[in-house]
């Protein structure tokens, strides 16, 4: 069931709960742009005494767009803290997948009072270009490449949509190499469907504004317990800023899956199902 909410600047926010109300709360902080696919095996077995909370960024799926024109990290927190009071969470645990690091983070610095602690699955801390000269990592052009393509999104969201949309996408996606054998391809590309689904200028504004501000600066300040779980595949996280981040991060814990890539939550699930209750469990 999903619930409106209204944040600080009256933009309407689409926002879901699942599990017991008086339970432990989890904010989820999703990737920029994915629905709820890639969490499905987590929610059809959700851990007992869990109040799993999550929203879309606003100007994508159900949410509107924002209306003060604000799209960098620290108005998607601020709308996170609109729908953690909305649910009655007062204090909980951040859990968080890919570019959603970047908002945890920033979340985390704003209110460190109400973070328990944070569970980052495949997550860093932004893609600033500079790391692309720095360490030639090809996901810090992305945002760059965001900047650019945002102003002619009728050429990528046409035939993106046109793509998901053939009946072969299933292999497409399977024989592209982008996940490993092991990966749920069924979600996956009901995953890649719903980026499809969004309007495709606020999706890469809000790609841009958000991971290509750079939170490296804010890794020393949080304090709370950290779970970085890894991909060692991953291509669009890279293990290098993960383990920078486990070094930097005072509490900070890091577990490594040895060919998983960045869509290790479909390729693991069961494994990543346990180690998310464990890090859970050791923030609360």
């Amino acid at each position: 069931m999903t619930d409106t909410v209204t944040s600080f600047d009256g933009t309407k926010l689409a926002a879901r709960r699942w599990g017991e109300k008086d339970g432990t709360g989890v904010l989820l902080a999703n990737a920029i742009g994915a629905n709820d696919a890639v969490w499905e095996p987590l929610i059809a077995k959700l851990p007992a005494r869990w109040n799993l909370v999550t929203w879309d960024y606003r100007g994508l799926h159900g949410s509107e767009a924002g209306r003060s024109g604000r799209e960098g990290p620290a108005v998607h927190a601020e709308d996170a803290l609109a729908v953690a009071g909305h649910f009655d969470l007062e204090r909980f645990t951040i859990l968080t997948w890919s570019t959603g690091g970047r908002i945890a983070l920033e979340l985390a610095a704003e209110v460190p009072s109400r973070v328990g602690g944070l569970v980052m699955v495949c997550a860093g801390y932004g893609h600033p270009v500079g790391r692309l000269f720095r360490r030639l990592e090809i996901s810090s052009a992305l945002p760059l490449l965001a900047s650019v393509a945002k102003h002619f999104p009728g050429h990528i969201e046409a035939p993106f949509r046109r793509m998901m949309g053939r009946p072969e996408a299933a292999g497409l996606v399977r024989q592209s190499g982008m996940v490993g054998p092991t990966a749920d391809i069924e979600l996956l590309v009901r995953h890649l469907s719903g980026m499809a689904a969004c309007d495709a200028r606020h999706l890469l504004a809000t790609y841009e504004a958000v991971v290509g501000d750079s939170g490296e600066e804010l890794l020393s300040t949080i304090e709370s317990p950290v779970s970085l779980i890894a991909g060692g595949a991953d291509r669009w996280t890279p293990l290098a800023m993960v383990r920078q981040m486990s070094r930097r991060m005072p509490r900070a814990e890091l577990k490594v899956y040895d060919g998983a890539t960045h869509y290790l939550p479909i390729e693991f699930p069961d494994e990543l199902r346990a180690d998310l209750v464990a890090g859970v469990g050791a923030t609360t």
